[in-house]
This record gives C-alpha cells, structure tokens and sequence, in this order.
C-alpha cells in the first residue's frame, strides 16, 4: 500500500516511521517542515530504509492536494501541539484544522478515498478528575484550549465525510530524549500538572505501532484510545520522580506543582479504555520501565553532566516554577494544613 505519514520528523511521526520501515510492507511517503531538525531527522532515519519526502506546509491546498495523489492510506499525525499551540493560536488554527481541512478535501478530490487515520488526544475529554476512570469513546468532549479545540474541530471535519477514517486518541508519549527540546516550555508544563492527577502513559514506539498497524487494521469508523494500559496508569508525581531521577537531577520539590483547589484545576490527562484498541491493534509492548531504560542510553554522557550540576540545574528548575513562591508561603503561614489538605490550603490562600 502507499501511505502518506503527516508530521513524519517529529516525535511520534519518526517513531511510526520506523515502524513502517522494519514492516518493509508499504512504500512511504513523508511530509513535514522543511527546517534544520527535520532535516537532521531525515538523514537518521534515511539509514533504516527507503522512503520518499515531500517537504512543505499542510495549509497550503497546493501542497496537500500534491501529497495524496496515488496513496491508500493517510496517517495525519501533523499538528502544533503545547504549548506553541497556546502561543500561538492563529497558527494553531491555520495548521491543525485548516490542515486537517485540506487533507480531507484533496483526498476526497482524488476520487480513490483512502482511509484516513487522524491523531487525536485523550486530552478532548477536558478535565474530568471528578468522574471515575477510564475515558471511554461514548462519553462528550469539552475542549479547553487552543489545541484540544483544535483536534476537536478536526475529529468533526473527519467524521462528517465520506472518508474510511479512524481516530485514534493517544495519551501521554514522553520523547525519549527530554533534554532536546524547550526545556523552559516543557516545564512550564510539568509544574501546571498537579502530582495526583491521573495520567496514562504510552512509549512512543507503541504508540508508532498502533498507527503503524491501523494502516491494514478493520478500524474504519471507530474511535480508539492508544495508552499503555493498566501497568502504566499512575499519577503523575510517580512519572515526575522517576523522570527527574532518571535524568540525574532527582525530585523536585512538591511546592513547585501546581496545588488544584478543586476539582476543575486539575489537568486534561487520565486513564483510558484500551480494550478494544489493543485487541485490534496489538501495540502495547513496552513498559514504563522500558522507556526509562531507553532514556538513559539516549541521554548518554549528558546524565554524567547533570549529575555534577545538579544542584545548580535544580535550583534553576524549580525558578521556572510559576506555583513554587506562592506554595511555600502557603506552607510556612499554614504548614499543618498544607500538609493535610494542599487543595484546602490553596483555598484559604486565595479568600
């Protein structure tokens, strides 16, 4: 089959990549920015097998009507993700719904109606910490932000068309390298999850696998959900400690998370129903425990460099901390009721 793979160079575009070229089964062809990383990217993976690459921007018409002639199979996994996504809104819209638009309608205009295979996020659900787990495809959306709105929009465009689609809604995939992206930007977002916020994690190369696998899969005209299943749904204070231990800098201190004053301050992750979708799509192979082991060797003499400044990394970190001064008050004016309740301890400091 020819399949066109959206977003190919980044983080989970490269990973199904790689999966689609250890299958040896399809001709592929890429599409992304043209930019230096993605450049870098290619030029790895051009290593493990053959592939075409067509360089350009999915909300260009042009370009998208150029991308799908003659192929089978779309897997659209391009898209501004957080936090650009909430910087930049207008690009947000223009790529991932506008994009997402394109795909659709020059596919359509082909007149071969390939099936589609759109990537969503659990993320859609909002933030539902109140009900009991696990989000499941029947229940509503509550978009939230830019990006969520985003997929949203898109999830409709897919599904009011004639197109064989698929969604599939995938959880939280950390890269394997942590160290080579916006660290400022990555953790802006860590500390705004609470610690005991529910969150399911997936490995990238499962997550690869289950977009890999769709492309023959009898999955049209369902949504599913790509996590990593029952021995990876924690919280998220047990993926903060083992990332920041792997990394060589260690915990950082709970004052810098955010402390949810209720319910509706918690974050837009959690536990999701992978039932149906692995029994379809066979993905979940790799543990958290996996991921860790394949961080450090990815890391590599890196983590020598953290350990040694890690006091000076750490203290960095923990400035980035938008809730740390705040919390610490918190905890010295009220340090019992900090310690027994911090989201009634957040209640108190904002009356």
């Amino acid at each position: 089959m020819k399949v066109l793979l959206t977003g190919a160079f980044g983080n989970l575009g490269a990973s199904t990549l790689e999966v689609l070229l250890s299958k040896d089964e399809h001709d592929v062809r890429c599409s992304d920015i043209k930019n230096p990383r993605n450049e870098k990217v290619l030029k790895k993976l051009s290593m493990l097998g053959s592939f075409e690459t067509v360089w350009g921007d999915i909300s260009d018409s042009k370009i998208t009507d150029n991308l799908v002639q003659d192929v089978d199979c779309i897997l659209h996994l391009a898209a501004v993700i957080p936090p650009l996504s909430e910087q930049a809104p207008d690009l947000t819209k223009q790529v991932n719904v506008g994009g997402t638009y394109n795909l659709i309608e020059s596919a359509l205009k082909t007149g071969k109606k390939p099936k589609f295979v759109f990537a969503s996020s659990v993320s859609v659900h909002g933030v539902q910490y109140a009900l009991p787990p696990p989000r499941k495809a029947d229940e509503p959306v509550e978009p939230t932000d830019n990006y969520t709105h985003s997929k949203v929009a898109s999830e409709k465009e897919l599904q009011g068309n004639d197109l064989p689609w698929s969604i599939l809604r995938i959880g939280a995939s950390f890269p394997l390298d942590v160290l080579d992206r916006d660290l400022k930007s990555s953790l802006a977002t860590g500390f705004g999850i609470p610690l005991e916020q529910r969150m399911e994690f997936i490995h990238p190369k499962d997550v690869a696998t289950g977009f890999a696998n769709s492309v023959t899969a009898d999955i049209n005209g369902k949504i599913l959900y790509l996590g990593g299943g029952k021995d990876c749904q924690k919280i998220s204070g047990y993926f903060q400690k083992e990332l920041f231990e792997t990394m060589g800098i260690g915990m950082l201190p709970e004052e810098a998370f955010k402390i949810p004053k209720d319910d509706s301050e918690f974050y837009y992750t959690d536990y999701m129903d992978t039932n149906e979708s692995q029994e379809l799509l066979q993905f979940q192979n790799h543990s958290f425990e996996d991921y860790l082991e394949q961080m450090k060797k990815v890391l590599g003499w890196r983590r020598i460099f953290t350990r040694l400044l890690k006091p000076v990394i750490k203290y960095w970190m923990i400035q980035q901390s938008p809730y740390y001064k705040e919390n610490m008050s918190i905890k010295k004016i009220m340090p019992k009721l900090y310690q027994e309740n911090g989201k009634e301890a957040g209640k108190v400091l904002k009356s």
